[in-house]
């Protein structure tokens, strides 16, 4: 499989930070990002007040598209539909 991207983000939320498995997943990633093979991984702390500034710019930002635009977006059940042939 190939992908077309040059960039791909995720987010990933460790709620509890305090667990062995979460610490031991959280140190693993830290650590093999630090390897050559993962050159590509970036592993990034955000600060709460930076996260939710971000979050709610990027909502805004996705709200303001989508009524710029809204007669070019499908509804949902309408796309449900034609790939659960409903």
């Amino acid at each position: 499989m190939t992908i077309k991207h040059k960039t791909m983000t995720y987010n990933i939320k460790i709620t509890d930070t305090q667990t062995d498995l979460a610490q031991s997943l959280l140190f693993y990633l830290m650590t093999i990002a630090k390897t050559p093979e993962y050159s590509f991984l970036q592993i990034e702390e955000i600060p709460n007040e930076e996260k939710d500034l971000d979050l709610l710019e990027e909502l805004d930002t996705r709200y303001e598209h989508f009524m710029e635009n809204k007669l070019n977006f499908k509804d949902w059940d309408d796309i449900r539909g034609k790939y659960l042939n409903l």
